[in-house]
């Protein structure tokens, strides 16, 4: 998952179902909490620094010797994604020298808040690939004062949000670098690894749940009761985002698609307008040609 406020009460749950807003509302607000609870107990957890990061391992999560390396295994993923993405943490934006990565069961699902990363370490310890999905989002992370990260974005902007772009961008870059840190595919939501993104994407859009979600990918929003019905919203959701950021990966360039991330998020202009502006296609064709592709 991405940064936590545009998932926000104040950001595009107000154009959903009321039905959908309240359970995101309600999933929203039990992540924050723990979150709370989390960076109120850092005393009692363990701290490793490194070079790049904090890591607190909550108490229980990993022995000693377990944890350590973990932090290390943490602290390359780190670099590495860096230098895949040619970003680092903007610490004067954020007035931290590094991040602080929290490994615990006491703040949700993972995600990014500010410069705080909260990895779900029943999910994060067996698939340490999921950090590298969260630390994307991290390093690509805008302007706290950019307005889709405001607490109260214009509703136009939210509205015209490409959420595709957020999670299918991390999760691509994720299941390309996981291998070269010697790491196991995440199996979050994609079941196999790079080789079979594509034909997990044709899978989905033959069922029911991905035809429910493929209207938000290569468009604006995102489906409803994506935080709270992870189980069936999610993985068609995630992993045709993936399939169509990969799609045009392939025929941009890595850095192409960094700088639509970032100028998206840190600005104000529709998906639409930046998408056309920065790839020099538009998004509709995108659209439909990644669809042929999949056999639409």
């Amino acid at each position: 998952m991405s940064y936590l406020k545009w998932w926000s009460v104040a950001a595009l749950l107000c154009a959903w179902p009321v039905a959908a807003q309240d359970a995101d509302d309600d999933a929203l607000n039990a992540m924050l909490r723990g979150e709370r609870d989390v960076i109120s107990t850092e005393s009692e957890q363990q701290r490793f620094d490194s070079k790049h990061l904090i890591l607190y391992v909550d108490q229980g999560v990993l022995a000693g010797d377990a944890a350590r390396r973990f932090a290390n295994q943490l602290e390359r993923s780190v670099v590495a994604t860096a230098d895949r993405l040619r970003r680092t943490f903007d610490s004067k934006h954020f007035r931290v020298a590094k991040p602080s990565y929290y490994l615990t069961d006491r703040a949700g699902i993972s995600h990014v808040n500010g410069s705080r990363v909260f990895l779900r370490a029943a999910r994060v310890v067996d698939s340490p690939a999921i950090a590298v999905h969260e630390t994307v989002h991290l390093l690509l992370q805008v302007d706290p004062a950019a307005p889709r990260v405001l607490p109260e974005t214009p509703p136009d902007i939210e509205a015209s949000t490409g959420v595709w772009l957020l999670e299918g961008f991390a999760s691509h870059v994720a299941t390309e670098l996981a291998p070269r840190l010697g790491l196991a595919p995440d199996h979050l939501f994609l079941k196999g690894d790079a080789s079979t993104v594509d034909a997990e994407a044709r899978a989905w859009l033959d069922a029911e749940p991905g035809k429910a979600v493929v209207p938000y990918v290569g468009s604006r929003g995102y489906p409803p009761s994506l935080l709270a019905d992870r189980v069936n919203v999610a993985p068609p959701f995630y992993v045709l985002s993936q399939s169509f950021v990969k799609f045009i990966t392939a025929r941009t360039g890595l850095p192409v698609m960094v700088r639509l991330y970032v100028e998206h998020f840190n600005g104000r202009a529709t998906i639409e307008d930046d998408v056309r502006r920065i790839t020099r296609i538009e998004l509709a064709q995108w659209r439909a040609e990644w669809l042929k592709a999949m056999g639409e």
